[in-house]
């Protein structure tokens, strides 16, 4: 499929070095969009939306704020972030800045960690974007699901 100009300048916006050291494609050479479609497949076998998602990963960043960057014990999980100086635009294009607000969610029971963005959960929650296959911050969406205990069964 060809790109339109527009498509090529926002294409452009998630490669390496433009609004983000390392990109938020990896190494995954899709279509933004067959990125997100395959994604939001995955989600809709679930029978999760995206904004369920993000709400959770928001909760767990709203949590850790109030830990002046030390670790939060909430239950299963524990949460951690940490602020860098600065903000980071969307790279859609979209108007304003998003905090460079990183998190780190362990789950106890399931001794696992995820690390992810405020701007990812904006990218999850608006866009339906989890991050290119090899990116620093992908989240698959099904491991994700399981991750968060989002009950698939409803």
């Amino acid at each position: 499929m060809k790109q339109t100009p527009e498509e090529a300048r926002i294409r452009r916006n998630f490669e390496t070095g433009i609004l983000s050291k390392d990109g938020f494609l990896g190494s995954d050479e899709r279509h933004i969009h067959d990125i997100i479609q395959e994604d939001l497949q995955t989600l809709s076998r679930l029978g999760v939306y995206p904004d369920e998602i993000a709400q959770r990963l928001k909760h767990f960043i709203d949590e850790g704020k109030k830990g002046l960057e030390g670790k939060i014990d909430l239950g299963a999980f524990t949460v951690q972030i940490r602020w860098d100086r600065g903000m980071i635009p969307c790279p859609f294009g979209e108007p304003g800045l998003h905090p460079k607000i990183h998190a780190r969610l362990f789950h106890k029971t399931k001794q696992r960690e995820i690390r992810y963005t405020q701007l990812g959960v904006h990218l999850i929650r608006k866009h339906g974007f989890f991050g290119g296959k090899g990116s620093v911050f992908r989240l698959e969406p099904a491991e994700l699901v399981t991750f968060l205990g989002i009950d698939t069964t409803k």
